[in-house]
């Protein structure tokens, strides 16, 4: 298949994986209703989604880096639209938890492979855009899923339904991944032309001297090259897991929404990757994958700063809007720096480790932020992340020259 076709049907596969994945997070206000959850227990049915899929990360790409990136990803499609339902068909809170560690490890089978798929297929100048276009699918799902998922819920009078129906794309997308894509030629990998430093500052890639990724590079090297880096990255999605796994509960408590709207104003949040994912990949084929993610840093600490100060009404939503376009542009550009540094056969496994990474980091922080609110309140905690990014962005300007 051509890679003007892949990337769209792998935005598509993306969109119908985290519809599978996210319906937790806006269903969140009703199923402690249900089961009379405080913030803590919320966050450990986050967490134990959150810490599994990023355990996950690591095996599986070590599998797909070892056997089929492309059956790898079907089984897992499969895997995950199955462990939605049966979290649909759970009674009790302790049910939940393991259906949702189930989802977590089976739904880790997707980013990492399928990043490191069509980082094969695609040309290496055109690398950050494809992976930003192919993000565009997941930020949509974020966008749609909460709408769906609560009109559903609301509609058939039960947040069972949600889990059921939103697991069925991902079923008929692995039919059709496996029914109309193989494996990417492997003269693609010897068609590379990106150089290591100028994929790190502000030359433009495409424009450099040929030179591929040193297929003999180590991982000592590979933690050199770009782990600052992506710890940065981490710690911005740290920050964003924590915001987003409770602004449903905060818009209900400290605006007053109802668990409808609230569940819905989520999703601006994560579906403003939709223009924030393909703009940053663009620009980082042009401008640089470090200068890229200090620019995401740097303006995600103040864009948080204002959503936790904005009134209700027009300014609160273009706030939480504007936030999630600064958190996304960075998520194609680390997988493109990635991509560039890292040789095919190891992509996986780095993709793999990075994700693991942010989601490990994520899925510890998160029931602790909800013992934070439980202690301190929603306002000062969400104000103090905000002030964090704002001075972690600060130091990593300052030394962004040895970065």
């Amino acid at each position: 298949m051509k890679s003007r076709h892949i990337i769209p049907l792998f935005a598509m596969t993306h969109f119908s994986h985290h519809l599978s994945t996210g319906v937790l997070v806006p269903l969140l206000p009703l199923l402690r209703q249900d089961f009379g959850l405080n913030y803590f227990q919320s966050g450990v049915l986050v967490s134990s989604f959150s810490l599994s899929y990023g355990f996950g990360q690591i095996p599986m790409a070590l599998l797909a880096d070892r056997f089929s990136r492309r059956s790898l990803i079907v089984l897992g499609l499969i895997g995950t639209s199955l462990s939605a339902i049966a979290v649909g068909l759970t009674n009790a809170y302790w049910q939940m938890v393991p259906c949702f560690v189930a989802l977590g490890l089976l739904g880790a089978t997707y980013h990492a492979p399928a990043s490191s798929f069509l980082s094969q297929s695609v040309p290496p100048e055109q690398r950050g855009r494809s992976l930003g276009t192919h993000i565009i699918g997941g930020s949509a799902s974020f966008l749609f899923t909460p709408p769906i998922a609560v009109y559903i819920a609301t509609w058939a009078r039960t947040w069972r339904l949600s889990f059921f129906l939103l697991a069925i794309p991902a079923l008929v997308m692995s039919a059709l991944l496996w029914l109309t894509t193989r494996k990417p030629h492997e003269g693609r990998q010897a068609a590379e032309k990106v150089r290591l430093a100028p994929s790190m500052g502000s030359s433009n890639p495409s424009s450099s001297p040929a030179g591929a990724p040193n297929p003999a590079i180590t991982w000592g090297q590979i933690i050199r090259a770009i782990g600052i880096l992506a710890m940065l990255s981490v710690f911005m999605q740290m920050v964003f897991a924590s915001v987003y796994s409770y602004l449903s509960l905060y818009l209900v408590d400290h605006y007053g929404l109802t668990p409808k709207y609230a569940g819905i104003m989520v999703g601006l949040v994560a579906g403003a990757g939709v223009v924030g994912a393909p703009l940053g990949g663009a620009l980082s084929d042009r401008l640089g994958r470090k200068q890229v993610i200090l620019l995401s840093l740097s303006l995600a600490g103040p864009l948080l700063f204002a959503a936790t100060r904005a009134p209700a009404g027009l300014w609160l939503p273009l706030s939480l809007a504007a936030y999630g376009t600064s958190i996304s542009a960075r998520m194609p550009t680390m997988e493109s720096l990635i991509a560039d540094v890292v040789p095919p056969r190891r992509r996986a496994t780095a993709l793999g480790t990075y994700y693991l990474l942010a989601q490990e980091a994520s899925g510890l922080v998160t029931p602790l932020v909800g013992r934070l609110i439980d202690l301190r309140g929603l306002g000062p905690v969400f104000t103090g992340l905000a002030l964090g990014l704002g001075l972690v962005s600060v130091i990593a300007l300052a030394f962004r020259k040895r970065i």
